[in-house]
C-alpha cells in the first residue's frame, strides 16, 4: 500500500514538472499595443535569427486570434522591419513601438 503511494506521489510529480516545461515553451512576451489598441505578443519560439551582424531575424507576433510574421534586416545601415499586413519602416523612429520592441528583445536575448 506505501508503494503505491510512493509510485502515484512520483507520477504526480513527474507530471507538474512536464506539464510546467511545455507552458514556458508556450510563453508569449508583450511588446506593446497597435494604434488600434490590440495587444501584441511576440512568440519567442518562432525567432529565427539568420545574422548578428548585422541583425537579421524572423518571428511571428500574436494580435488577437491573429498571427503575423515579421522580417528584421539592414537597409541603408539602420534596422528596418517589414510584416505579413504589408507594414514596412524603419525600426527606430518609425512610430512602431511594436517594432522597436521586438527587435529590442531579440538583441538582449539572442
Amino acid at each position: 500500500m506505501t508503494k503505491k503511494i510512493f509510485v502515484a506521489m512520483i507520477l504526480a510529480f513527474v507530471l507538474i514538472v512536464a506539464g510546467g516545461q511545455s507552458k514556458v515553451d508556450a510563453a508569449e512576451f508583450f511588446v506593446g499595443h497597435y494604434s488600434d489598441g490590440t495587444a501584441v505578443y511576440l512568440l519567442p519560439h518562432t525567432i529565427r535569427v539568420q545574422s548578428n551582424n548585422p541583425y537579421r531575424f524572423t518571428c511571428t507576433v500574436r494580435a488577437r486570434h491573429d498571427y503575423l510574421d515579421y522580417s528584421f534586416y539592414t537597409s541603408g545601415g539602420s534596422p528596418y522591419y517589414r510584416n505579413s499586413e504589408g507594414f514596412q519602416g524603419y525600426v527606430f523612429n518609425s512610430g512602431s513601438p511594436v517594432a522597436e520592441n521586438i527587435y529590442c528583445y531579440v538583441v538582449e536575448h539572442y
